[in-house]
């Protein structure tokens, strides 16, 4: 049995935002028809891409279509380039968890103040700390980076207080 429900091909492109673009696979309209988009509009899903464990969302475009972003450390050691076709399978996920860096979960435990705004906010800006830590490569910065977000908890407390 397979472990993932839904599956897709698709080439590789690149979304140009703006001054920037970024590597992603357009999810197949048909298939968005099954998906539960209207009360998740950035889908969270687990599965894999060309093979490799992934994680992440659907983001919309704005005109109907969705995308999955491909980040550049994940399509550098997969040697998944621009205009590649990629096999996509997946499951939807658990669209509150947050998967939190070490470093960050230790400060959370020992920091009862911290703990407590940390589970008051949503899980999207949950994730966007949880990444802001785990994207550091050097353990200072990490470490840094874990102070940074717990002085940012304390200031939206304030900013709701």
């Amino acid at each position: 049995m397979d472990e993932y429900d839904y599956h897709f091909e698709a080439k590789v492109d690149l979304h140009d935002f703006g001054r920037m673009a970024y590597r992603v696979v357009y999810v197949p309209k048909k298939l968005l028809r099954q998906l539960p988009m209207k009360g998740n509009p950035r889908l969270r899903i687990d599965g894999e891409v060309a093979g490799l464990l992934f994680h992440g969302a659907f983001q919309p475009v704005g005109d109907g279509r969705y995308f999955l972003m491909l980040s550049k450390a994940f399509c550098k050691p997969a040697q998944i380039k621009v205009g590649d076709r990629v096999f996509v399978s997946f499951r939807i996920a658990d669209q509150q968890a947050v998967h939190v860096p070490r470093e960050l979960e230790t400060a959370l435990n020992a920091n009862d103040r911290a703990r407590k705004i940390w589970d008051s906010i949503s899980a999207g800006k949950r994730r966007g700390f949880a990444y802001r830590v785990s994207s550091a490569k050097k353990p200072e910065t990490r470490e840094n980076r874990v102070e940074e977000v717990i002085e940012t908890l304390f200031t939206l407390e304030d900013v709701a207080g």
